[in-house]
């Protein structure tokens, strides 16, 4: 409880500074420049200065879904013997971001409503393109389907894989930026240091921090942005190749939303447990309609209390089209998209890979502000040893951004 009040408070009091700070620079520089106006742009609701050295976004985001007969990814036998059908608000956002006193001073908060959660909150420094600056918590930039929001998805949610291997929010340190070149050699990177215990953790268990990189290329000489569906219809194809690694020392084998916790088949851990290293590989591409995006990851978990290693595997792709630009009859707004995933929990072990199967489609009202997607999807598990299981599933959502 004390840390959900302190959320609040947190919450609260960078809305009214940051309101205050922009009423006082008006006020300060009424008589010789910048005015302020309000509007509704891309981000949602805009306060910005005429001179753009100050801007406050503001915008409310909710998902809406029906699933059955489960909506996650089973984690147990159990959940594969569920027959239900749930109607959920599944996430309920507010957003603040902007720039204050010059446009490369930037900031970003985050708020879960629904489960009174801190999610994002950084400050970036981004000056120079080359050379970028980022403090505080936020995902971290290690694979595109954990990158894209929740709201920019081709699908109702991410794949397979993601829970497995994703590095998910963590607090930390990062550099970053663009090396435009006139050649094909046009790349970014992220390098960070982070306290690598996940969201809401603002120090590590022992002395050992989580470090990551990432290296993109770019080989049309234009950063393909972290966005599922090509709804720009790019008449120039575009596309991203990226490397990335990680490795931490902590008591978890996995991340997500919550923070730290553990994988299947794994107990809890104490400080300094387990040593993860991970590698991935990413492609991705958008061209006429056509989107396509693949990762392929590796992960070693060495549990040094029980001397156990552990290594998983993983990749998933998906693509998605809008059949309208083949076919004029074919809804101008409707995209249709498939997605193959599946992970080895443990290598060492034969016959061991869960898949997943998916294909869904989504309509756009107006683009990733306001969409209906459903998609169907065969989950087909072989982890459970001795017991193979598969399941179908249905899932409906709805997610729409206010402004």
């Amino acid at each position: 409880m004390p840390l959900i009040i302190f959320n609040r408070i947190l919450f609260l009091s960078i809305v009214i500074f940051l309101i205050t700070s922009s009423l006082f620079a008006q006020k300060k520089q009424k008589d010789t420049s910048p005015y302020y106006h309000f509007s509704k742009g891309k981000k949602g609701f805009e306060l910005r200065s005429s001179d753009n050295n100050y801007l406050l976004q503001i915008d409310f985001r909710g998902q809406f879904r029906a699933s059955y007969p489960f909506d996650k990814y089973p984690t147990t036998l159990t959940d594969f013997n569920k027959d239900n059908t749930s109607f959920n608000i599944n996430r309920a956002r507010i957003k603040i971001g902007g720039n204050i006193y010059k446009p490369y001073y930037k900031f970003y908060f985050e708020q879960d409503i629904k489960g009174n959660n801190l999610l994002d909150y950084r400050i970036m420094l981004e000056k120079y393109p080359f050379l970028k600056l980022k403090v505080g918590q936020w995902k971290v930039r290690y694979s595109r389907e954990r990158i894209i929001s929740s709201g920019n998805q081709t699908d109702v949610d991410r794949s397979l894989i993601n829970s497995i291997f994703t590095v998910d929010r963590q607090q930390g340190v990062s550099i970053y930026g663009n090396l435009n070149n006139d050649g094909l050699a046009n790349f970014n990177y992220w390098a960070s240091v982070l306290t690598g215990t996940g969201r809401g953790a603002n120090s590590n268990d022992d002395s050992n921090l989580m470090y990551l990189l990432r290296l993109q290329w770019n080989p049309n000489k234009e950063v393909l942005k972290f966005s599922g569906s090509d709804l720009e219809k790019h008449q120039k194809f575009i596309s991203s190749i990226a490397f990335a690694g990680v490795t931490n020392i902590s008591k978890y084998t996995r991340f997500s939303t919550s923070g730290g916790g553990q994988l299947h088949g794994f107990e809890e851990g104490i400080d300094g447990q387990f040593k993860i290293d991970q590698l991935m590989f990413e492609t991705a591409f958008k061209y006429k309609g056509f989107s396509w995006q693949q990762e392929l990851h590796y992960k070693n978990i060495d549990d040094r209390v029980n001397n156990v290693e552990t290594n998983l595997i993983g990749n998933y792709f998906q693509l998605g089209y809008f059949f309208h630009n083949s076919f004029p009859k074919f809804p101008e707004h409707l995209e249709i998209f498939a997605r193959q995933a599946f992970y080895n929990p443990n290598k060492d072990i034969d016959d061991n890979n869960n898949f997943e199967y998916t294909l869904g489609c989504n309509w756009f009202f107006k683009g990733h502000k306001n969409k209906l997607t459903f998609d169907y999807s065969y989950l087909k598990y072989n982890e459970f040893n001795p017991y193979f299981k598969s399941g179908n599933r249905f899932r409906l959502q709805w997610d729409i951004s206010i402004f």
